[in-house]
């Protein structure tokens, strides 16, 4: 039924374009289609939980129907993401493709859809539907096969140097699920998620203010910082705030988390340190189903922890001069001085991430590797490949 459903709302789609396009309205069609082969494998240390593996190819479109009415531009954004599994079923949910918990089955494909509109004036653009935000409760991850899909309304304003926003977020669909459903920390469920962003340039510095209330649940704000000292110097500053608000369904929730990374740029090479630190007697929420937030480094393992510290440490080479396109980024993390069941603990993550844009061979062909390995003293240390090849049509 849904491959009936997707199928009628891709047709009548197109059905529409066709009418449109012979039509005296003028309509502009931008229309975006990626197919991407994703592998992930995860194996786990001293058999803590059974590794997972999977293959399987990816096909999503993304598109912009827009037509002009006076000063009001109009605007319609389908979009639909599948994901076929190639490999055998391994009976172990490895978050990439859906996975039943009462027959222990990987579904053979998965179907994500979503659909969108919206008005522009000037510098004003009211969305409603399906919306991409990226925020640290809400955030967008590309590593994987399909990406969330949100549901909501959200109203822009734009300018050369600043931005605003302002939304309400109801319902999401996380990467490895096709329904919709409201948004839930720890199983508990909330009507919407409120928020507000104001991020702003200039030559030497970026600032974005986020604050999302949850409702029912928690409040979070968020400022990031970014100062250019030179052309080789930059320092980036991140500070969280999470608090309960009114009668919170998680009770009282306290936590705030500072971060700070200053890189240094010498030629092709990038090199950065940092130190994270996270106050009160609660870790750093995320919803169910979804990645961490994106704090002041990308990482796979929590690092989010009641209390604990933790040290990064990232390098990076452009190898631009030698083959074009390829860029190799290594990353470790250590945290520690946080507790699991009542036991002092420790956790460290390395990272290698390979890029080779091979557009110098076939245009908008891309490949990917990443390598994880975590580690921790009470709890599951792992090591982690994905691999992916994507290539990108925009007609």
């Amino acid at each position: 039924m849904k491959h009936i459903f997707i199928y009628g709302i891709f047709f009548s789609g197109t059905t529409l374009a066709c009418c449109l396009a012979h039509s005296e309205v003028d309509v502009n069609f931008q229309n975006t289609l990626t197919l991407k082969t994703f592998n992930f494998d995860r194996q786990y240390e001293n058999g803590t939980s059974p590794d997972t593996h999977s293959l399987s190819q990816g096909l999503i479109y993304r598109g912009d129907w827009s037509t002009k009415l006076n000063d009001v531009q109009l605007h319609l954004n389908p979009s639909i993401q599948y994901a076929y599994r190639l490999s055998s079923d391994q009976h172990t949910n490895d978050m990439v493709i859906p996975f039943d918990p009462n027959t222990q089955e990987q579904a053979q494909d998965q179907v994500k859809y979503g659909l969108g509109a919206g008005v522009e004036y000037q510098n004003f653009r009211m969305n409603v539907g399906e919306i991409t935000p990226d925020s640290p409760l809400t955030p967008q991850v590309d590593t994987h096969q399909l990406r969330v899909n949100y549901k909501g309304l959200e109203l822009k304003y734009k300018t050369p140097q600043q931005n605003f926003e302002l939304g309400l977020i109801n319902r999401y669909s996380p990467k490895n699920e096709e329904d919709y459903h409201k948004l839930a920390i720890s199983k508990y469920e909330s009507n919407g998620l409120y928020f507000f962003q104001w991020d702003g340039k200039t030559p030497r510095y970026h600032w974005k203010f986020y604050n999302g209330y949850l409702t029912d649940l928690i409040n979070q704000s968020y400022f990031a910082f970014d100062y250019q000292w030179t052309r080789q110097h930059t320092t980036k500053l991140r500070v969280f705030r999470h608090d309960d608000v009114g009668k919170s369904k998680l009770g009282e929730y306290d936590n705030t988390s500072v971060g700070a990374m200053h890189f240094i740029k010498h030629g092709n090479f990038t090199t950065g340190i940092g130190y994270q630190e996270n106050f009160g007697k609660d870790g750093i929420p995320k919803l169910d189903n979804m990645p961490i937030p994106h704090m002041v480094n990308w990482t796979l393992g929590a690092f989010t922890k009641a209390d604990e510290k933790s040290y990064h440490f990232v390098a990076s080479y452009d190898f631009k001069d030698y083959i074009k396109g390829l860029k190799v980024t290594y990353k470790y993390i250590y945290g520690d001085s946080f507790q699991t069941m009542n036991q002092n603990n420790f956790e460290q993550e390395s990272d290698v991430l390979i890029q080779y844009d091979l557009n110098a061979w076939i245009k908008n062909l891309k490949f990917l590797f990443l390598n994880i390995n975590y580690d921790t003293k009470h709890g599951k240390s792992l090591d982690e490949q994905r691999m992916m090849l994507h290539y990108t049509v925009n007609f």
